[in-house]
């Protein structure tokens, strides 16, 4: 019988919780569709919505440190100014919540630059009434993983975002896209609008507006102790399990000049035809810029200061593992400014 209070579904680890989950039987558990925003550069009484982002937290103990991660390309639209980001709230409605009033928000980037469209900024949600869900650092696919987890070329992908043709109505509505993994990087050789990058393809029905967006692969698994059919020869048959994991963050479409379709040395181009492969930055290459050495630092800060501070607790004074904005720009302040792309 299945336990409603452990949900194995996010990078098959448990999580606990103390009450039955009601999205238990569903087939994208809650946090797929929940931890996903509209960002918008903010230019005063109109807002120029250019993205999307979504959460994901790193776990230390009872210290969860949470982040908002986009492409790159969206990120530097935003860079140094206000902007928006709209999430629901749970009674139902959209809320534009101002973000980086003082124009000093840091996003952090891969130190191989812009070939890596990968930003993150910390962001601690401002408020218990949003309806958002963060995807715990867990539940990313890294190589090691897809080898043992024999995920490959051919297995389901999803991409959820938000559907930004009724984004002016009263509510975010999530949406999710199906396809497969068309293609898994062995190096920087997918074209794209920064060059050669290394990057998944994934063949998707899908329009534009997913730049930002997360992207999650289900794993399959065997079914053995069965035979073929009319036979005793033993056989294994394939299917799809109720796991899945954060294959990447999506750059964008492949997009190519309708004049050039049919050519076999077809090129990426920025103003083209969507042919339905959508370009996935690893979400190896976000654990990398959510574990560099300035990330890691200040959230070992972050989190000693918080110990010492509750030393001696009682349970009912003991430390909820959150820290305010104020904890948070006094560590940065002590951190460099930007990770500088290397050189060469």
């Amino acid at each position: 019988m299945q336990n409603r209070h452990v949900d194995y579904r996010l990078g098959g680890v448990p999580q606990y919780f103390f009450t039955p989950r009601e999205d238990i039987d569903m087939r994208v558990p809650n946090e797929v569709l929940k931890c996903v925003v509209f960002l918008g550069r903010d230019h005063g009484l109109v807002v120029d919505w250019i993205g999307t982002g979504f959460l994901v937290a790193v776990q230390d103990g009872a210290f969860r440190f949470t982040y908002l991660v986009t492409a790159n390309h969206v990120a530097e639209k935003l860079d140094g100014a206000p902007f928006k980001i709209r999430a629901n709230r749970r009674s139902g409605e959209a809320v534009e919540i101002a973000a980086n009033e003082s124009g000093d928000l840091v996003w952090y980037r891969h130190p191989k630059g812009e070939s890596i469209d990968v930003a993150v900024c910390w962001w601690q949600m401002p408020s218990r009434d949003l309806d958002l869900l963060s995807i715990q650092a867990t539940a990313f696919l890294t190589e090691e993983l897809a080898k043992q987890s024999n995920i490959g070329p051919g297995d389901e992908v999803l991409i959820t975002g938000l559907f930004s043709k009724i984004r002016g109505q009263s509510q975010n509505v999530p949406i999710v896209r199906i396809g497969n993994l068309a293609m898994v990087p062995h190096g920087p050789v997918v074209p794209s609008g920064v060059g050669d990058i290394e990057a998944y393809l994934v063949e998707v029905k899908s329009l534009g507006g997913i730049s930002g967006s997360p992207v999650f692969i289900r794993q399959t698994i065997d079914i053995p102790g069965l035979f073929r059919w009319g036979t005793n020869i033993p056989a294994t048959a394939q299917a799809y399990s109720n796991v899945i994991h954060l294959l990447g963050l999506a750059h964008g479409h492949w997009n190519v000049d309708p004049k050039e379709l049919n050519s076999p040395t077809v090129e990426h181009v920025e103003e083209g035809f969507n042919v339905g492969l959508a370009i996935v930055i690893p979400a190896a290459h976000i654990l990398e810029v959510l574990h560099n050495p300035e990330l890691s630092s200040m959230r070992k800060q972050l989190k000693e200061k918080e110990m010492e501070k509750n030393k001696g607790a009682t349970m009912d004074s003991a430390p909820t593992g959150t820290f305010t904005k104020d904890d948070f720009e006094r560590a940065l302040k002590k951190a460099t400014r930007k990770v500088a792309p290397a050189k060469g």
